[in-house]
């Protein structure tokens, strides 16, 4: 059953294909409209967005250049192999990106210019993915068997994320399937809608049908693209971003007393279909109507313009939700790959401990205990290959032991060691660190090794010598209690190697003896036996 709680925005054509016959766009907002009342109260939810537009200060509505990582995910038949209809080959997916580019900057000589004074370049770029959630190297193309991507019905959205989805606050996703019901060129949802339905975080993103993803102008001899006649040109996929960055119809999805929220965009009513001259652009609600304008519903080769409003909404956006705020941090457009560097992470972020934190341990001998680190970008994953230097940088006097070595980071950014104690008791102090950004960029592992007391000679007759082997004089306490825990002996005593207990005139019996010092923690079991 379609989701009932959330808004969707989508761009139709007549059901018998992409691919036959005159082809026009159609909508299906009334309809939603009619079929979810509910949606009328979005208009009150917009409202908090709106009022942080308008106290956005001027420096914040030219701000510098915003970069969205993009993964996209091909959903494609399985019978149909790379470079055959749903499975769309990496120079169309590649021209689509370059088409968005185009669109949202206004790049000279390209379909995406204008000369109109309210013409913005809207300074948001879009960039495929060099680095994956894990921060391993990465195409940003995600290629995914589907057998329900042929008219992909709308009661599949999430399942179908499901299958292959990148964070949705790191990426922007864009599914893209061979087509789907109705005739639908393509849909996304509002971030309003996103920041309230629980769901949110597993639908966010843009679908696509195949057909209209990606731009003959870019295809180079030789090279197998699958587009459309109308919609070749890659607007389609500008439309719904533009949805995506909280831009609604041109029309309000209503008549002229309903208007999109931006005031440069003239007040139209209802849907435009074609491109001038014919039909002719038409003068609606006392204005030429801006058929041009990405948000409106004429062919692609008529479409060109994003306003300076348009762009204000879209960058607000970017900024008011959390959700979008996080994709574009300069950390993120780092961690994905997307910065100036070349698409590497320039740096790893935060070292912590995992396991082998501040512990006790009984050491006779020598023995090894296992520590383990983990260095993390600027979103909490693994950082891969990085340089851990591991020292001891404290040690019981005379257990000289040496360490200074180093141990790169693993997948998931992992580093591990086992280190090795000697039979000195004391407190051992282990150190790793790595070129993190934030500091302090080494953690501290504690071992408090306590000695373990040996007896001899056991079964006894009348004495047992508790040895102590301290590294120097101190004040130690000694109890003895049956095997029923009734107390026998109990003293205190300084002492460094040895202590004799006397049991003479006790009965022959089992005993636990427990020895407390400020190195020594330990109990055991003796045995008096007379001959």
């Amino acid at each position: 059953m379609f989701r009932s709680c959330l808004l969707l925005i989508f761009t139709l054509f007549p059901f018998y294909g992409a691919l036959y016959g005159q082809e026009t766009r159609l909508c299906g907002q009334e309809l939603l409209h009619a079929m979810h009342p509910e949606w009328a109260s979005l208009s009150e939810k917009s409202k908090a967005f709106n009022a942080f537009i308008q106290n956005l200060e001027a420096p914040e509505r030219v701000a510098n250049t915003i970069k969205i990582p993009v993964v996209v995910h091909i959903m494609h038949l399985p019978s149909e192999i790379y470079g055959v209809q749903s499975n769309i080959t990496v120079e169309q997916i590649r021209s689509q990106i370059d088409v968005l580019n185009e669109d949202f900057g206004k790049i000279f000589g390209t379909r995406g210019y204008n000369v109109a004074a309210v013409g913005a370049n809207t300074e948001i770029e879009f960039c495929l993915a060099t680095r994956d959630p894990d921060g391993n190297p990465s195409t940003g193309i995600i290629r995914f068997p589907y057998a329900g991507s042929n008219d992909f019905r709308l009661a599949q959205d999430r399942n179908m994320k499901d299958l292959s989805r990148w964070p949705v606050n790191r990426y922007l996703n864009i599914w893209v399937v061979k087509s789907i019901q109705s005739g639908i060129l393509g849909y996304a949802y509002l971030p309003e809608v996103i920041a309230t339905d629980p769901e949110g975080s597993f639908i966010d993103g843009v679908v696509m049908g195949a057909f209209y993803f990606g731009s003959r102008d870019k295809q180079l001899l030789g090279q197998n693209f699958h587009l459309s006649n109308t919609f070749a040109y890659g607007r389609t996929a500008t439309h719904e971003v533009g949805h995506f960055l909280n831009l609604r119809h041109t029309w309000g999805d209503g008549g002229c007393e309903i208007d999109d929220g931006v005031d440069d965009t003239p007040l139209c009513s209802g849907q435009y279909f074609g491109c001038p001259p014919s039909p002719a652009r038409p003068l609606q609600c006392g204005f030429n109507r801006m058929v041009e304008n990405y948000m409106d519903y004429s062919d692609d080769a008529c479409f060109n313009i994003f306003t300076l409003g348009q762009k204000t909404r879209m960058r607000a956006a970017l900024q008011f939700y959390p959700f979008r705020a996080s994709l574009v941090s300069l950390a993120n457009v780092a961690a994905t790959g997307c910065s100036d560097s070349g698409g590497t992470i320039s740096f790893a972020d935060t070292i912590v401990k995992i396991s082998g934190d501040t512990q006790t341990i009984r050491v006779g001998r020598a023995t090894e205990k296992p520590l383990r680190i983990r260095v993390i970008n600027q979103l909490g994953s693994g950082f891969n290959n990085e340089e851990v230097r591991w020292r001891v940088i404290s040690q019981p006097f005379g257990a000289n032991l040496l360490l200074d070595t180093t141990v790169r980071t693993s997948d998931g950014g992992f580093s591990d060691l086992n280190v090795l104690l000697s039979n000195i008791p004391g407190r051992y102090v282990f150190r790793a660190s790595a070129n993190t950004f934030k500091t302090p960029n080494f953690v501290d592992f504690a071992i408090e090794a306590l000695a373990e007391t040996n007896a001899y000679p056991n079964p006894f007759q009348d004495e047992i010598v508790l040895v102590l082997g301290l590294p120097s004089i101190g004040n130690v306490q000694v109890r003895v209690t049956d095997l029923q825990g009734k107390l026998v002996i109990a003293f205190s005593t300084d002492a460094k190697e040895a202590v004799v207990l006397n049991m003479s005139g006790y009965p022959d019996n089992f005993y636990l003896v427990t020895v407390v010092s400020p190195k020594i923690n330990d109990y055991f079991k003796i045995i008096k036996i007379t001959p």
